[in-house]
């Protein structure tokens, strides 16, 4: 079973920059608690939304840890299981 101790050093411990974080739905549940979630908006193609972009471009807020991170459940993977995403 894993952990939010263990999914932190996993990041830490990845070869790429991590972009995707899948979690099953208990770890999920466990790391959407920590407070260590925020929100960022990107814009189409997975970019992260600059202040001066105009008000025209489609804005998606979606949950993420770190600066641009984003955290996704994957309710395909076992509930305490998570996979990482370069």
């Amino acid at each position: 079973m894993a952990t939010v101790k263990e999914l932190g050093a996993a990041i830490a411990a990845h070869p790429n920059k991590v972009k995707a974080i899948l979690l099953g739905f208990d770890l999920w549940w466990e790391v959407m608690g920590t407070g260590k979630v925020n929100v960022r908006s990107f814009k189409k193609g997975g970019v992260p939304v600059a202040d001066d972009d105009p008000d025209s471009v489609v804005k998606i807020p979606m949950p993420v840890l770190g600066r641009d991170m984003v955290i996704a459940m994957d309710n395909s993977l076992p509930p305490d299981e998570f996979r990482l995403a370069p």
